[in-house]
């Protein structure tokens, strides 16, 4: 099934603007006209926003805080006055993410994250010792990210540019409580993980890939940049 991806404009350029880029195969690009018109449309089955709208209304920050309040969708403001290679390549960035987790979904039924804890990339779910865990999608999306880094630590920028996109109003608070989140569906003990472990300095890896086990100290990962 593939994925939306929700383009509003009410300029009929902004397909043209779309058009330069080169889609992933299960993503589906939806237009719609104004916020309004496209907020019923707007889930966590939705893997981004792009809102072309220079001169937004009152009535327009509203159904944006209504939908930050229903999903955790990443949103991408573009605009005619900025350069348009920078926004580029933020959508290019973005199916490059939405790409690379449809592959690790076509490639692996499952995932084992340890002995007892299993991830079902199709299902969007997590099997710890028996109990079914739904994962939300921006769980799912962070998870998809820190197995596609696989050895490497990723730092809390690093986590927001990719998983929530370089122009979202995210702060490292919003990815401290996500990784809580997570951590309490994968975790046996969340206060103690074992999986998604923390690398002091640096920021966040999963502890699943055979030259991490061998890494006796954090601070030896190699960071993003």
């Amino acid at each position: 099934m593939k994925q939306k991806f929700i383009a509003i404009s009410s300029f009929g350029k902004i397909r043209h603007f779309f058009e330069a880029l080169s889609t992933p195969e299960n993503v589906q690009i939806i237009f719609y006209n104004s916020l309004n018109e496209a907020l019923p449309w707007i889930d966590e089955q939705c893997i981004g926003v792009a809102l072309n709208q220079d001169h937004l209304t009152l009535e327009d920050l509203s159904y944006w805080h209504t939908i930050k309040e229903k999903c955790s969708v990443p949103f991408i403001f573009l605009s005619y006055h900025r350069d348009d290679q920078r926004q580029l390549d933020l959508l290019k960035q973005l199916f490059s993410i939405a790409s690379s987790e449809y592959q690790i979904q076509r490639e692996h039924e499952a995932i084992s994250l340890s002995p007892n804890v299993i991830f079902d990339p199709a299902g969007k779910v997590i099997w710890k010792q028996g109990h079914e865990y739904m994962l939300t999608m921006m769980e799912f999306r962070l998870l998809m990210y820190l197995l596609t880094a696989k050895e490497c630590a990723s730092t809390i920028d690093h986590i927001i540019d990719r998983v929530w996109g370089v122009d979202a109003y995210t702060t490292s608070n919003t990815v401290y409580v996500h990784i809580r989140k997570l951590r309490e569906k994968i975790e046996d003990d969340p206060s103690h993980p074992k999986i998604l472990v923390t690398c002091h300095g640096i920021g966040y890896r999963l502890n699943i890939f055979p030259k991490n086990l061998e890494v006796a100290s954090c601070e030896e990962t190699t960071a993003l940049h």
